[in-house]
């Protein structure tokens, strides 16, 4: 269990903005950034309430961040989270080989 786990603004913003699309559940969403439900969670609740009040508390300027910015900064913040995702793939298809690899030992062996 990660205590204390410090998460950038543009991770907290990028997490934010996945959620706002909707295509995943927030629970779903929170496993595949690695992150527990009721964190996300909380990130969430201090956007819309930072939204509401129109301030800028540092755990909710996360939302503002991504809503301000150009399109410019959008770009380069999507190809970021490309290079990641794409990082991820190959790890988890590497992952997937060597899984293969060991069922198929393992399916020898109890033979």
């Amino acid at each position: 269990m990660r205590v204390g786990q410090k998460y950038s603004a543009e991770f907290k913003a990028d997490a934010l903005a996945l959620m706002e699309r909707g295509d995943r559940t927030k629970g779903q969403l929170a496993i595949d950034l690695g992150l527990q439900p009721w964190t996300l969670r909380d990130w969430y609740n201090g956007a819309q309430m930072a939204k509401q009040k129109g301030k800028r508390p540092e755990r909710a300027a996360v939302a503002l961040v991504a809503a301000a910015e150009t399109p410019q900064q959008r770009i380069e913040r999507l190809e970021r989270e490309n290079a990641r995702l794409r990082k991820q793939n190959e790890q988890l298809q590497e992952d997937r080989v060597i899984l293969k690899k060991a069922a198929a030992f393992f399916a020898r062996e109890n033979e």
